[in-house]
């Protein structure tokens, strides 16, 4: 079968890095090695990627190309109108969950993801239940196939250089085994308030002795969640990856209590990482991480405060544990394995115009 001839809409290069940006550089950099010759990727000149209307109205001018080519648009920021198109859909929160939003954002996002949706002739989802909820909504209309993200290499390197940890100890001033780690963006839907309250509710001695860390920023797209902590609660904004797998590596627990995801993917690094982790009983939540972490009714204040208590106490960070952790995220979840599940969605599609469904371990099925 002949490779099909793709083309990356670059749109994202430019944009604040989150979890769809990141999966956007890591399966476009990945697409381009394992397909030299048939992948290119259309990004937009400087003056276009410095303002976000400039940028989105360039984006309409990519889905114009060669006859014969695959559109692949890896992130919301896509045209409406394009031939052979294939999007990412990364969640369906705007439609099923609005007040996680600014209002301008819900407003001018709902309609474009429902037209490039029941436009597009095939749709990567990045989880299994999102590619359920998307068969849903265009009722199996729709050939999806799963290409679930995958950590960084950085964070399977078990918390990378010994010198990059001492590093990023003595600067964030913190002690390696003695904090909590939480990692998302500032937003109502991370759950972050709840996670400060019930960091509240430790033991005294606990609270004490194991401050809460708050990695991430605000998001411009989100309402804003206010974190009145104390002394014990440090937010450290955005960080590089480096330092990032390094506190992975030395949290006495991560805490990932989210309301929704639609990947999660700060859990799959903490896991890649080997820390202990302590995630939401959501089903997105279950399929990304299996055995390997802890789960906790994410509306309930006093279970979270009693879980982190456990975890504290009878702490699960033997060797053995650690080198599972590392070993379960490395091989289920790859870029490899990802561009794998994309390439062959396209082929398919390339060869005889329909695309086929895609598991999440890369293994074409028949739709």
């Amino acid at each position: 079968m002949t490779a099909a001839r793709i083309r990356i809409n670059g749109s994202f290069r430019g944009q604040t890095i989150t979890g769809q940006q990141r999966y956007a550089a890591e399966v476009a950099r990945h697409l381009a090695a394992l397909h030299p010759e048939s992948v290119h990727e259309r990004a937009p000149g400087r003056w276009w990627s410095r303002k976000a209307l400039r940028a989105w109205l360039w984006s309409q001018t990519v889905g114009f190309g060669r006859r014969g080519e695959i559109l692949l648009t890896l992130t919301s920021r896509g045209p409406l109108l394009a031939r052979r198109h294939v999007i990412v859909v990364h969640d369906l929160f705007v439609f099923t969950h609005p007040e996680w939003f600014s209002r301008r954002y819900a407003w001018s996002h709902v309609p474009v993801l429902w037209i490039q949706i029941f436009s597009a002739r095939a749709i990567v989802a990045v989880s299994d239940p999102v590619a359920e909820q998307v068969r849903a909504l265009t009722k199996g209309r729709k050939r999806v196939l799963v290409a679930p993200n995958a950590p960084a290499e950085v964070f399977l390197e078990g918390g990378g250089a010994p010198e990059t940890l001492h590093r990023t100890l003595d600067r964030t001033g913190l002690t390696a085994g003695s904090f909590i780690l939480a990692v998302g963006s500032l937003d109502p839907r991370k759950n972050l308030e709840r996670l400060v309250e019930a960091h509240r509710r430790l033991p005294e001695p606990l609270r004490a002795s194991h401050p809460l860390v708050i990695v991430g920023g605000r998001n411009t797209a989100t309402g804003h969640v206010s974190l009145a902590g104390d002394q014990s609660t440090r937010l450290l904004g955005r960080i590089g990856d480096e330092e990032l797998a390094a506190l992975y590596a030395a949290a006495a627990v991560v805490a990932f209590p989210t309301l929704d995801e639609g990947f999660g993917l700060p859990a799959v690094e903490a896991l890649a990482a080997g820390a202990e982790l302590l995630v939401s009983d959501i089903p997105v939540m279950r399929w990304v991480c299996g055995e390997f972490a802890s789960y906790v009714d994410p509306y309930s204040i006093d279970a979270i405060a009693g879980e982190l208590t456990r975890a504290l106490t009878e702490p699960r960070s033997s060797p053995e544990d650690r080198a599972a952790r590392r070993h379960y995220a490395a091989s289920r979840f790859s870029w490899d394995l990802t561009c794998t599940a994309i390439t062959k969605g396209l082929q398919a599609m390339s060869s005889d115009g329909t695309p086929c469904v895609t598991s999440n371990e890369g293994v074409q099925r028949p739709a």
